[in-house]
Parts: structure tokens; C-alpha cells; sequence
């Protein structure tokens, strides 16, 4: 019987020893965590605190591409990585601390990410569902009209955009299909005459204001 998950790292012997203790494993935790991250920034995720690690396995499942595994037998100290890009590893020393670093984030690091650890008390499991976040890119401009206008551009989320002082508009979203919104909000007055105005964007990768004055042609 193919064991399947359990890193190449193991002798037959030990992948059978791992599988009764998963089946006879006194404690699940099934909790999903959610965690989020920007695009290039770095995330850490760690793993059950448990005494007396046998063996500590990182099985991640990317939203999109295939899955991967981090792998760390103690007996041997010996690590394995299956299929893992670059930008995931070890933290530190894998016998002192079994936290995985995705260093830089990118938008295939989206997904679940599981620490499953062995002792001799059973199996202990963490999981991680990690959201990246994409910042929008800003522009903000007078239209023909004289108007002013925010955008923000491929965000994910969608970005919220208000103005200073407030507008009457109402912002358009145009959704590109791979989870990034863009969002278009053109100031269009108050009832009052003002010499400029402040864009004021909320994303929850970043905040950004702007001011801008423009010359209508009305």
C-alpha cells in the first residue's frame, strides 16, 4: 500500500509507523485559519507546539498549479521538499522550529497550507488558508469635462474610493476575472464650488489619498 503524502524521506517501516499513528491519532484540530498576505511582501506560518516531533510534514495546495510538500524527520535530521518553489522554506533550523516562510508572496502562493506533526502522542494539524492581496494601481486625472477622476486599477479586492469633500457619484467596478476589480469613481460636486479635492482610497493592502484640481469646462 502506497502511502500517499507521506514524503519519500521515509523508510517503508516508518511510513507504516506514521500511518497507525494517524489513524490512531488522539487529537484533530480542524480549524482553517485565515491568514492574508500582499504580493511581494514575505509570510510565516508555524506549526502545532509539540515536544518529542517524530516528523513534521508541510502539505500545501495551491489554488492554482499543483501541491507540494515540505518534509523533516528527526531521527535522520533530514529534510525533503517535493515540487516546492523557491519562495517556501524553513524559517529557521527545522530541529528547533518547524515555521514555513513563503518569502516573497505572489499570486500563486494563494491557498491551504497544512503543518501536520507526529509524536508519540498522534498526529497534531494546523491548517492555514492564505489570501493574497494584490494593491491597486492609482491614478487619479481630470477628464474632458473638467471632472476628477480616481482609479484604481486591478486591485484584489476591490478598492474603496471616497472623496473630500464628499461626491454625489457613485464608483464603477469592472471585474477581470482573476479575482483583481478595477474601480473608477469620477468627483462630481457636491452642490458647492471647490477649488480641489481629495481622492481617498482604502485597500487592505495599503491606504492612499490624493489631492487634485481641475478647471471645468462647465
Amino acid at each position: 500500500m502506497r502511502l500517499v503524502g507521506i514524503p519519500d524521506i521515509l523508510s517503508e517501516e516508518w511510513k507504516q509507523k506514521t500511518f497507525r499513528r494517524m489513524i490512531a491519532s488522539r487529537e484533530y484540530d480542524p480549524r482553517n485559519t485565515k491568514v492574508s498576505a500582499a504580493v511581494g511582501d514575505s509570510c510565516v506560518l508555524s506549526c502545532p507546539n509539540k515536544s518529542d516531533v517524530f516528523m513534521v510534514i508541510w502539505k500545501i495546495n495551491p489554488k492554482t498549479g499543483g501541491h507540494c510538500t515540505l518534509g523533516y524527520r528527526a531521527d535522520l535530521k533530514q529534510t525533503n521538499n517535493t515540487n516546492c518553489t523557491e519562495n517556501m522554506s524553513w524559517k529557521w533550523r527545522t530541529d528547533h522550529d518547524p515555521t514555513l516562510h513563503i518569502r516573497p508572496v505572489g499570486r500563486a502562493s494563494e491557498g491551504n497550507y497544512t503543518c501536520e506533526v507526529v509524536t508519540e502522542e498522534g498526529n497534531f494539524h494546523l491548517t492555514y488558508h492564505l489570501t493574497v492581496l494584490v494593491p491597486p494601481k492609482l491614478t487619479v486625472y481630470c477628464d474632458s469635462r473638467g471632472n476628477p477622476v480616481c482609479k484604481a486599477v486591478a486591485g484584489k479586492p476591490a478598492a474603496q474610493i471616497r472623496w473630500a469633500p464628499e461626491s454625489y457619484s457613485s464608483p464603477e467596478k469592472e471585474d477581470h476575472g482573476d479575482g483583481t476589480v478595477t474601480v473608477l469613481s469620477t468627483f462630481m460636486g457636491n452642490g458647492t464650488d471647490v477649488n480641489s479635492t481629495t481622492c481617498l482610497v482604502s485597500h487592505a493592502a495599503m491606504n492612499h489619498n490624493q489631492t487634485i484640481a481641475c478647471l471645468s469646462n462647465s
